[in-house]
């Protein structure tokens, strides 16, 4: 955006202001948790927030239909204008941070084709509007929201999954298949991370996906990690899509599963490299699996059955 741009988003979003109860703006203040900014300056940005948001979410009607009758070029610029930025929240340690921030610098899928390009942008212009509902809930039950700079997967990380794909295929004598079906295939290109207190996931769970359903989103899976005994990994796995279209996850954590992660990221990177030997994989696996298993048990969370919808 040059600065005639950033003048006419301004004006925007000053008529926006004119015409938007203050109780709203109130909400957004407290959903963002920005009220240390002094009364005036907490009102504006609670009001680009909010108009960002959902003039990204409507505006994005516009570039799927582009994108479907085959003006790739016009829909590629347009998906990406939209991205105005993310949501600044100020985080659980008084840190703020802005939603989706660490794809603003790494949002170019190289290599790909346009159709790839333009299903990555269009997640991205519909996060602001998601990350909205997903603090809205957090702030009604008590939870948090955390790593939100992380909520838009990076250019470089889906490419790197597209490559690995594509390395399965080819491994297993099979055609891959094309870039843009595998972005179409891939349910995290948004990704949120929800706190809860350890004995309480199971009952979080349940009021999250209730809360988002009343919202217009449906529930897609229920992968709960508990249920499995052998898997190296614990926490519940979600997938929604949008009122919208978007599908994204949701992972509902405690800071005991996080810390968990924390400590074994490193050995779970070297696990799934496709250069790691299958003896140092087996000895990864039990190393992860030993510090999730020294966990206690949820409270009743073997009674959160897993669910998958039928399409």
């Amino acid at each position: 955006m040059d600065t005639s741009d950033v003048n006419n988003y301004l004006k925007k979003v000053r008529r926006y202001l004119k015409k938007t109860k203050l109780n709203d703006l109130s909400k957004m203040i407290e959903l963002t948790k920005m009220d240390n900014l002094g009364k005036g300056k907490a009102f504006f940005v609670a009001g680009v927030v909010a108009w960002s948001a959902f003039s990204c979410s409507f505006g994005n009607v516009n570039s799927a239909s582009a994108a479907q009758i085959g003006l790739m070029s016009t829909a590629t610029a347009l998906t990406d204008s939209m991205r105005l930025g993310g949501i600044p929240y100020r985080n659980r340690n008084g840190k703020v941070v802005v939603s989706g921030s660490a794809s603003k610098n790494d949002y170019i899928l190289e290599g790909c084709q346009t159709r790839a390009q333009v299903a990555y942008n269009m997640a991205r212009a519909n996060e602001p509007r998601i990350t909205l509902d997903m603090l809205a809930i957090a702030n009604e039950l008590g939870t948090s929201m955390e790593g939100l700079e992380y909520s838009v997967k990076t250019a470089s990380s889906i490419k790197s999954k597209i490559d690995r794909k594509t390395n399965k295929a080819l491994e297993a004598g099979e055609i891959p298949k094309q870039d843009f079906e595998y972005i179409s295939e891939t349910g995290d290109l948004l990704r949120y991370t929800e706190v809860v207190n350890h004995d309480d996931m199971a009952n979080k769970v349940r009021e999250t996906v209730e809360l988002l359903e009343d919202k217009g989103y449906v529930l897609d899976e229920i992968d709960n990690k508990y249920l499995n005994k052998e898997g190296r990994y614990k926490a519940v796995h979600l997938n929604f899509t949008s009122p919208s279209g978007q599908a994204f996850e949701l992972q509902v954590h405690s800071q005991e599963t996080l810390a968990a992660s924390r400590a074994t990221h490193t050995m779970y990177e070297e696990w799934r490299n496709p250069g790691t030997s299958p003896e140092r994989r087996t000895e990864l696996f039990s190393e992860i699996k030993s510090t999730y298993d020294s966990l206690p048990l949820p409270k009743n969370i073997e009674q959160l059955s897993n669910y998958k919808r039928v399409v």
